[in-house]
């Protein structure tokens, strides 16, 4: 491809040979490629019923009660849930009534358990259409309603959105080839959004200044595994990074409450914050959670602050999920539809007695996965009970670790206990499993969810193998998967033994095989795919990884097939059509690409990957125009992808338009500190503009960031040699050849200054 040459360097010394190459290279590094996803706005027109509160729920996935420090743990740090509840009302105990993201937010929008609203796991269910949702109910009675997720077990597709004038579902596709694309979004960008729409004007698309109050929902998902804070946060927390997540959410929220105050609304804002399950931590066994219903991953917090809330409160009665709804609507003096499980809570935030309610909690993951029995509990304030193979009865009061089971000694509670729990399992369900595809499956896979099962096998639960003899096999399994593309190695070791302990779980040896794959070990994966077609048939999930591994075996052709079978099992699926663009891409089979991704399109509109394919594609070509068009849409759909800026930063090198172009460079870099290839760039736009001094530690940046490239080395080596270093200049030249000997232009340099030894 023609490259434009620059505009000649700031003046200094008498070009020599080296200089003239310099100028070329340093052009050349305005050449990329990224990734993110996409941001939908609805529109509502303003309605009366200014009088009424406007309403903040927060959700912060993840967390368990202890982890903010007003309950009491001092490794915990959240000064602004600290200085809410301190405003407001902090209930001591609130829990669950499923330890997963899906079901809890259900009951949440709901007011209803499980059994009732039919959303018994993340993936393979849908909230059906017939159940009534929270926001309708403030929607119709005059309220702007607006969601901002940050997980994938709460996009759209899982029939959350229902009732909202805005669903921000959209995801990041990230920049790590280690992890699955649009998973999660972290608090700040969730924030960020947030903020962006808060200050939209009136008229538009937006809570604006009007009179009618709003409700707005944020989720934030940082505390689930992987814990990885960021910033100085890591270093602080290096030894508990779990609490360092938990504090990252803790700053983000204070951003969103100061926008409260800017705007002047904190005085007439009901704010609720709470969790959807916690944690487990090692406890019981069990790293994350999922599996087991104790209260390491069933207690949360619950603080409440604003209009009719007294500074201060300490709450003791029981809160429980199925009670946000009932609560918030009376808060905000409107009817409920009435058929709720929970009450409102409302005059115990003020301080009125309220009589406490037994809480019903259930996990099917071990039944649905694992074809092992369920897990069912009912809870009061000082007993649970745990309905399993082998019974559990726990004194919460006395014992609020669950390690000392007293079901044996008594039985008479035991069965008072059970009548209760019972009838609550046999309640009517409503039909809300559906099929999961290889996309969701996959992307549940990478948050280390077992993924996406909705129908049991039928047996007695009785005869099934109890979890809590074989959490050594969930917690090898669940790490395994969350591991496969950023640790394989480790992956593979969890999961091989997991497969010696239980040949019967099949979907470890399948993400066996995508840990095979990540480690760049095709032969090995492939092997176990073949295994599992022989066994059970591949999905479309297994398919697609099939034509990854075929694809890095060079048998190209033979994963267009594999792609093809995909698509004919999940035809309303875009990650087989994707996925064959990238074959066919690599293939040099251009045109067809352009199809594929187009096809794309036309299943799921705006998607971010096919428009990245396309605008590669373009680029390619030498069409510019259209590749800047591709990369503005990504843009539009999520302002802050760093992947469209560094490739829109290119488009404008080589218009010449240079000081564009490094804006965007540097915007990239400030989203994605560790984004080599907006490192790269950015230190290339410097360099060539005679901004040696600025360049030299962003190249060094760039190469320590990602894989080293001869572009990133003779990029750093020609603006030392602009600066004078010829020392540090011919080691980076040595270090390029030594990457790729055939650079005669390299040689060529290092011969003038006067050594030809490259590195070894």
């Amino acid at each position: 491809m023609a490259k434009r040459r620059p505009p000649p360097p700031a003046p200094g010394p008498a070009p020599r040979p080296w200089r003239r190459r310099a100028r070329w290279v340093l052009a050349g590094a305005a050449l990329a490629v990224a990734v993110a996803t996409a941001l939908l706005w609805l529109r509502r027109e303003p309605t009366g019923g200014h009088e009424r509160p406007n309403v903040l729920l927060v959700t912060i996935d993840t967390l368990r009660a202890d982890a903010v420090s007003a309950y009491g743990n001092p490794a915990a740090s959240t000064p602004v849930m600290d200085a809410l509840a301190a405003k407001g009302a902090r209930f001591t105990t609130a829990v669950a009534h499923v330890p997963l993201t899906g079901p809890s937010h259900a009951s949440i929008l709901t007011g209803l358990i499980p059994v009732r609203h039919g959303v018994r796991d993340n993936g393979g269910f849908v909230l059906p259409d017939e159940v009534p949702v929270l926001t309708e109910t403030f929607r119709g009675a005059g309220y702007r309603t607006a969601a901002f997720v940050s997980g994938y077990p709460l996009v759209r597709r899982f029939g959350f959105s229902r009732g909202f004038d805005v669903y921000d579902d959209s995801l990041p596709h990230g920049n790590d080839p280690r992890r699955a694309p649009y998973v999660e979004r972290s608090a700040d960008r969730t924030t960020d959004f947030v903020l962006r729409w808060l200050k939209t004007p009136v008229g538009e698309t937006g809570f604006g200044g009007s009179g009618a109050p709003w409700f707005l929902w944020v989720h934030y998902y940082d505390p689930h595994a992987p814990y990885e804070p960021p910033g100085e946060l890591a270093t602080r927390f290096a030894t508990r990074p779990y609490y360092g997540e938990a504090a990252f959410v803790d700053q983000q929220l204070g951003r969103l409450l100061r926008r409260l105050d800017e705007r002047g609304w904190s005085s007439r804002t009901l704010v609720l914050v709470t969790s959807d399950h916690g944690e487990s931590l090692g406890e019981h066994g069990e790293d994350s959670h999922g599996i087991f219903v104790y209260d390491s991953t069933l207690r949360i917090p619950w603080i409440m602050a604003g209009p009719g809330i007294p500074a201060g409160q300490t709450v003791d009665v029981v809160a429980r999920l199925v009670d946000i709804a009932p609560t918030l609507l009376d808060c905000a003096g409107i009817a409920g539809p009435g058929d709720f499980d929970g009450r409102s809570l409302r005059a115990a935030s003020a301080g009125r007695p309220v009589r406490d309610e037994p809480a019903y909690a259930e996990s099917l993951s071990s039944l649905l996965h694992m074809g092992w029995a369920p897990l069912h509990a009912w809870r009061t304030r000082q007993w649970k009970l745990i309905e399993a193979p082998r019974l559990e009865l726990y004194d919460l009061e006395k014992d609020p670790a669950e390690a000392h089971n007293l079901a044996g000694e008594r039985p008479e509670l035991v069965e008072q206990m059970r009548r209760p729990l019972l009838a609550a399992m046999s309640a009517p369900t409503p039909l809300a499993a559906k099929a999961v595809d290889a996309e969701a499956a996959e992307r549940l896979a990478a948050l280390g969810y077992l993924g996406g099962a909705s129908a049991p096998p039928p047996a007695d639960d009785a005869t099934r193998k109890d979890p809590k003899d074989h959490v050594d096999v969930i917690t090898r399994l669940e790490r395994g998967m969350s591991r496969a593309r950023m640790d394989p190695a480790s992956a593979v070791r969890d999961l091989t033994a997991v497969i010696r302990q239980d040949p019967g779980i099949t979907v470890a040896r399948r993400y066996r095989a995508v840990a095979y794959a990540a480690a760049g070990q095709p032969e090995a994966a492939l092997a176990d795919l073949h295994s599992l077609e022989k066994e059970e048939g591949l999905s479309a999930e297994d398919l697609i990884v099939l034509a990854d591994c075929l694809r890095a075996s060079g048998r190209s052709g033979e994963a267009l097939g594999a792609l093809e079978r995909a698509t004919r099992l999940q035809p309303k699926s875009p990650q087989p059509l994707l996925s064959r663009g990238n074959v066919l891409l690599k293939d040099g089979r251009n045109e067809e690409a352009v199809a594929a991704f187009e096809g794309v399109l036309s299943v799921a509109p705006g998607h971010i990957e096919a428009l990245r394919g396309l605008g590669d594609l373009a680029l390619l070509r030498g069409d510019t125009a259209a590749a800047a068009e591709r990369y503005d849409r990504i843009l539009g759909i999520d302002p802050n992808d760093a992947g469209a800026m560094v490739k829109l930063g290119v488009i404008r090198m080589r218009g010449s338009a240079r000081d564009e172009a490094t804006t965007l460079f540097r915007k990239a870099v400030e989203r994605e500190p560790k984004n080599a290839e907006a490192l790269l760039y950015l230190a290339g736009a410097l360099a060539a503009s005679g901004r040696h001094a600025e360049a030299v530690p962003l190249f060094e940046r760039a190469l320590s960031a990602g894989p080293k490239t001869t572009m990133a080395l003779n990029g750093l080596a020609l603006t030392l040699l602009e600066l004078g270093d010829h020392a540090a200049a011919a080691k980076a030249l040595r270090e390029s050849l030594a990457l790729d000997p055939r650079q005669p232009g390299v040689a060529q340099t290092l011969a003038e200054l006067g050594t030809t030894t490259p590195a070894r």
